[in-house]
């Protein structure tokens, strides 16, 4: 990295701070709607943050708060130690790319990627909109307009423009989700590149999980304009705050399944099924008998011909198997289990329909819900 890039970053990354912010929407003759239900978020100078959820969860709303394009029902908005939440949005130093790419349609990529440059009169601005056209493939666009342009090649400009304007904050709503997968991946690649070395503080809506996976230092995952859980993403696969956050991470999805505790040896061993078998937790925290929610990842079992492995594990015959090249998905059957159970297994392995096999788990992969509430038991 040059030291122009490193005295750059280190001049406009700043913390991003959001504290019990929330927005009610609210028309007369009608029941108020609170679309974000007091975020409290705390983001480093230079991180990346994902906001990951469902439609409806209350991220893009968030995103738009921080802009300055809706107004915060209470809250605090911070950049560094200045207060945001009042301000005009023209007046935020914000970067923003939305979905909907809002491009001028009269003019051509360069010069929607030269407007706002020009507007506040910065140096050296054909230089900088040639570079970012450079990395993002885009040479070949920028004497277009964007009519003669597809939705992928929109939602590039729309991500140029965004980034060209080097900000201290950076926000991105779904700045990948029209692209074709070759494209995706690509300007993924770079726009990982670009935020590491210009050190825009980033926040990226998103409702793909290998998106905000691959592109995250951390990731918050809303549900009900509620943050579920915040944390890397390794926080958040290997140790779910919740039922809804283990379901919406991870793919193929985690199995859910009905179980009772048995105490054993200090710990909980987990029932499931009829008289299909047990497998052991690292849970201490639950009551002889209670019932559970299980949630296994598929990546976190073994499958093994009956028979031919330890003691424990599930009874359970494979219903149909998926040979994926990379690795195989067995779908198997569990006495009493209504739900399959998904096991992905090595590429070298095959397993028959009808075969009876043994599904296992290692203790600390086996998840503990509470079974009304959906919090995680441990």
């Amino acid at each position: 990295m040059s030291a122009t890039i490193e005295k750059t970053t280190q001049q406009t990354a700043q913390s991003l701070t959001l504290r019990d912010l929330v927005k009610t929407y609210a028309s007369r003759g009608r029941e108020s709607v609170t679309a974000v239900k007091g975020i409290n978020l705390a983001i480093e100078p230079g991180e990346l943050v994902a906001l990951l959820g469902p439609s409806g969860c209350g991220k893009t709303t968030t995103l738009r708060m921080i802009a300055g394009l809706e107004t915060v029902t209470s809250g605090s908005i911070k950049i560094g130690d200045r207060e945001i939440s009042q301000l005009p949005a023209a007046k935020r130093g914000i970067g923003v790319g939305f979905e909907s790419y809002a491009l001028y349609p009269p003019l051509s990529v360069r010069d929607n990627l030269l407007y706002g440059l020009k507007a506040r009169k910065v140096k050296g601005a054909e230089k900088m909109v040639s570079s970012i056209s450079e990395r993002l493939e885009m040479d070949d666009l920028m004497d277009l307009r964007p009519a003669g342009l597809s939705s992928g090649q929109k939602q590039r400009v729309a991500l140029a423009r965004a980034l060209v304007r080097n900000p201290p904050v950076l926000l991105l709503d779904e700045p990948l989700s029209h692209l074709d997968a070759s494209a995706r991946n690509r300007v993924r690649r770079e726009l990982k590149v670009l935020q590491r070395e210009f050190g825009y503080t980033t926040i990226v809506v998103t409702h793909d999980q290998v998106e905000a996976l691959s592109l995250a230092d951390r990731l918050a995952v809303m549900d009900g304009g509620v943050v579920q859980q915040f944390g890397t993403p390794d926080e958040v696969f290997d140790d779910p705050a919740n039922l809804f956050v283990a379901g919406f991470v991870g793919e193929p999805q985690i199995n859910v399944v009905p179980g009772i505790a048995r105490l054993h040896e200090g710990r909980v061993r987990v029932e499931i099924g009829s008289g299909a078998g047990y497998l052991d937790t690292v849970v201490t925290g639950v009551a002889e008998g209670a019932r559970v929610t299980v949630g296994l990842r598929p990546q976190d079992c073994s499958l093994t011909a009956r028979g031919t492995g330890g003691p424990g594990g599930l009874a359970a015959t494979v219903a149909y198997f998926e040979h994926l090249l990379e690795f195989g998905l067995a779908t198997s059957t569990v006495a009493g289990i209504e739900e399959g159970l998904v096991v992905q297994t090595p590429a070298e392995e095959d397993f028959d329909t009808e075969q009876e096999v043994t599904v296992t788990a290692a203790a600390e992969r086996v998840y503990l819900f509470d079974p009304d509430t959906g919090e995680r038991l441990r």
